[in-house]
């Protein structure tokens, strides 16, 4: 399961997405050139082989970042994948944008005590749904 977080220079103190106004059009964070050349400097090796989609992977992290198909660049999301230090690349990485990084779960802004969402508990009905018929173990 990834977990998402929205990145995005807002007007000053909004604390959380909500807290967004209407309409709000956020400025630009640089061209895509300018936004892979900010993530290069926190992984060198990100992949860049497609523009609008970067891939950050190591045994610490795996993140997935769009960066969209326009020239200007205006937001950012990434998805989390897994890895202790997945938050810290992604803090860092809004840093050197100039971005807040918000959790699109709890709409707060990211910290680094900030946790992925738990999914909720199988229904009774989803728990039957997905136990495993007897026939199908097999006999011996």
């Amino acid at each position: 399961m990834s977990w998402a977080v929205y990145a995005v220079r807002g007007p000053g103190g909004v604390r959380r997405l909500d807290d967004m106004p209407d309409g709000y059009e956020p400025p630009s964070v640089g061209t895509a050139e300018d936004v892979v050349a900010a993530v290069r400097e926190v992984v060198p090796d990100v992949d860049a082989s497609k523009p609008s989609w970067l891939a950050l992977r190591s045994d610490e992290y795996d993140v997935e970042m769009t960066i969209g198909k326009g020239v200007e660049v205006r937001d950012v999301t990434f998805y989390l994948n897994d890895g202790p230090r997945s938050i810290p690349i992604v803090m860092e990485i809004s840093r050197r944008l100039g971005m807040t990084p918000y959790d699109t779960e709890s709409g707060d802004f990211l910290t680094e005590e900030s946790r992925p969402p738990v999914p909720p508990p199988l229904a009774p009905d989803e728990i039957k749904m997905n136990k495993p018929k007897w026939w199908k173990f097999g006999r011996k």
